[in-house]
């Protein structure tokens, strides 16, 4: 089920008042993804007419569908981004001509996109994922160095399998197999040669 708008527009002007930038622009906002257009450069658009190439890879700048890879419309919340650095401007504006001012980002597509359903927009969730977006998790050394004993340890156990698959019966065990598990040593330790009745020579 497809939001309603007059939601979507109480949501964005409550946006605004809480997030507006010194342009007077929001830092968020939600927009219909078919309603988007964007002007990019490139230098290998190519133009189909059905099947048949009329043209291919020319330099332009031509207007686009911002959403285009949206295998279905649907609402997207959006950040306003600004690229610092400018030469990290310079090399997104070759492609993005209007980024100078910055650009709108997708921050959340509101699409199921395996079944293809629109997901509804509710306040609570739009507040939770800015929240996330403005204070985004802090991994401490501590933290880094537990991820990477807990991943030693998975790597670990996953190669002690694989070679325990690889082991020899317990009664096949000499000094020189090549998979020896403890198992296989205790069976080893009890293991005795029967002999028959012993010949004397002579006898």
């Amino acid at each position: 089920m497809i939001t309603d708008k007059n939601i979507i527009d109480s949501i964005n002007r409550s946006l605004l008042e809480r997030f507006m930038n010194l342009d007077r622009r929001p830092m968020y906002r939600i927009i219909w993804s078919d309603d988007q257009y964007e002007k990019r450069f490139s230098d290998k658009w190519t133009d189909w007419y059905g099947h048949i190439m009329i043209r291919q890879e020319y330099n332009a700048v031509r207007t686009i569908k911002k959403y285009w890879y949206l295998r279905k419309p649907c609402w997207v919340l959006e950040k306003l981004v600004f690229i610092r650095g400018q030469w990290h401007l310079k090399e997104l504006m070759k492609e993005l001509v209007e980024a100078q001012n910055g650009t709108y980002e997708p921050a959340f597509t509101f699409l199921d996109d395996k079944k293809l359903i629109n997901l509804p927009v509710d306040e609570e969730i739009i507040n939770n994922i800015i929240y996330c977006l403005q204070n985004p998790t802090q991994r401490t050394p501590l933290d880094w160095k537990k991820i990477q004993e807990v991943e030693e340890k998975e790597e670990v156990d996953y190669f002690y399998n694989k070679i325990s698959e690889d082991e020899r019966p317990p009664l096949f065990v000499w000094n020189n197999s090549a998979f020896v598990s403890t198992n296989q040593l205790k069976f080893k330790e009890e293991y005795k040669e029967q002999t028959g009745p012993i010949v004397l020579a002579g006898e």
